[in-house]
């Protein structure tokens, strides 16, 4: 027995097959929706995640997800998938549909996002820096050696 679930044209299709399991972390929030097979879904807080929701059960625990059902997930929530297709089904089809951006997710994108790698660029500037005139420290003496220092005998270059 097929049953149909409704995605839309932007959705990312993919396929797990039977007893394989992958993490998914999404960039953007969105909503995982299983088109055949079934799918076991275990959500996993972790320190990486993003603020919980106000229901902490929301954010932890096992989740079957058949044709007809979702998992709505935020941007950078960790999820852990494993395909238990029924009957003699070789593999499960899951659908990603990302959510509309939000203003707060496109000032993320636009402003937050490029500011936090010009630090870190700025930063790596400095460091590359301050390696560069600690090499240079470590030759001062070849790079004014012969200059201003009084030649003995064994050193100069006599005509």
């Amino acid at each position: 027995m097929h049953t149909a679930t409704q995605v839309s044209p932007s959705a990312a299709l993919w396929q797990l097959s039977k007893g394989c399991a992958t993490t998914y972390r999404p960039r953007g929030a969105g909503v995982l929706r299983v088109t055949s097979g079934r799918v076991w879904a275990t959500l996993n807080p972790s320190a990486h995640s993003p603020a919980p929701r106000r229901n902490p059960q929301e954010d932890a625990g096992d989740f079957f997800i058949m044709p007809g059902t979702a998992l709505s997930l935020r941007a950078g929530q960790d999820v852990v998938l494993e395909s238990w297709p029924a009957g003699n089904a070789a593999e499960s089809t899951l659908a990603w549909e990302p959510v509309a951006s939000s203003a707060a997710t496109r000032w993320q994108q636009a402003v937050v996002s490029p500011l936090a790698d010009l630090g870190q660029g700025l930063a790596l500037v400095a460091r590359s820096l301050g390696r560069l005139l600690g090499g240079l420290a470590g030759y001062t003496e070849y790079l004014v050696a012969g200059r201003g220092k009084v030649q003995t005998c064994m050193e100069s270059n006599r005509p």
